[in-house]
């Protein structure tokens, strides 16, 4: 049976990608030739590198339980068992679909095979993405304005980049997190029920965020830690290779801006592009280890990725019925003569009707 023309295009796109990738990687590695040659004639603080490890594998952990507390707060059933089992196969996922979001749409996709609220299911992953990345900058910006005085002006434009990515990430949020913006287009889409009634349960999200501000804080808190250990855990693997790197003030500033470049769309994380991006900043800091450095937390990634591997493998009876389940449900012709969800005017609080929810499995 001949692939349709769709799949046959993505496999050519997806290819061409991790060409691409692999690509930009072996270019890393033939001007960084030196500092590799440098590294494998010496002997590698593998404790270092585990500490690393334990780091950055903990600051994964901690994503994860963010986006619990996300999705707890949207009143949803949700245990801590489910946010890890559904995180660490995103986490899988982002390192084969292109992007490091890509595991978000996954995640996406099993959580709103488990809602009723399908839309807040979805939508709460889209918020955890942007209080991550809120998180990341502003600790660079914070850190970038204690260092301002001691930077030259090449690292003063980075403080400026993730000012600008700040205010930026705050700017979609606020949007995110207004119902009365909703109202209008639910009412001009009230004939199309699926349409009206996503956009009914954004505004009942908006509302339920803007009434917990305590927790859009707190979990903005625990990505700022999250990045933290991301911090570290580059700090020691870079010592794990070289005896001296950078201080913690050029790593607060450079390593969130690598790790950023993570989400460029292509395979295993932005393979290639991740590794020049860093040596060119940390080139800024007078470092040359730096695109080495991103190799070797590379590693860290896939073993990770290997950690998440044996979780999906253990949840696979699961995910299979999820996906089943979710090929039928897009095979079910809708019902007709189903009424429109519609969002009531007014200014005040969004309700929502209740409605039957799956118990907590």
């Amino acid at each position: 049976m001949t692939p349709p023309k769709r799949t046959v295009r993505l496999i050519i796109g997806y290819l061409v990608r991790l060409a691409v990738g692999l690509g930009l990687l072996g270019l890393a590695i033939w001007t960084n030739r030196d500092q590799i040659a440098e590294v494998l004639d010496q002997k590698i603080n593998y404790g270092l590198f585990a500490i690393g490890f334990v780091l950055y594998f903990s600051g994964a952990v901690l994503a994860f339980l963010r986006w619990y507390v996300l999705v707890r707060a949207l009143g949803l059933p949700f245990r801590v068992r489910d946010a890890l089992r559904l995180g660490f196969i995103g986490l899988l996922f982002n390192m084969v679909i292109p992007g490091a979001v890509g595991g978000d749409f996954v995640k996406a996709a099993y959580l709103m095979r488990e809602q009723s609220r399908k839309t807040q299911a979805a939508a709460s992953v889209a918020i955890d993405r942007m209080i991550g990345l809120l998180g990341m900058f502003l600790l660079a910006m914070i850190v970038g304005a204690f260092a301002w005085n001691g930077v030259e002006a090449p690292v003063r434009r980075l403080i400026g980049a993730a000012v600008f990515m700040s205010a930026a990430v705050i700017g979609v949020m606020a949007v995110a997190f207004a119902p009365p913006l909703y109202r209008p287009l639910a009412e001009r889409f009230a004939h199309r029920r699926k349409f009206a009634a996503a956009l009914h349960e954004l505004a009942v999200m908006g509302s339920s965020y803007r009434r917990r501000m305590d927790v859009v804080v707190g979990t903005v808190v625990m990505s700022s830690l999250t990045h933290v250990l991301n911090i570290f855990a580059f700090i020691f693997i870079g010592r794990a290779l070289f005896p001296e790197v950078p201080g913690l003030a050029q790593h607060f500033l450079i390593v969130p801006l690598v790790l950023f470049s993570t989400a460029i769309p292509l395979p295993f994380g932005a393979l290639g592009v991740s590794e020049q991006i860093s040596g060119v900043l940390f080139k800024l800091a007078n470092y040359d280890g730096g695109a080495v450095t991103m190799m070797a937390f590379r590693v860290a990634q896939f073993l990770g990725a290997l950690i998440a591997l044996f979780v999906y493998l253990a949840n696979a009876g699961q995910v299979r019925e999820l996906t089943q389940s979710q090929r039928s449900d897009e095979n079910e012709p809708a019902t007709a003569g189903e009424p429109a969800a519609a969002i009531p005017p007014g200014s005040g609080p969004v309700t929502r009707a209740p409605q039957a929810t799956p118990a907590d499995h």
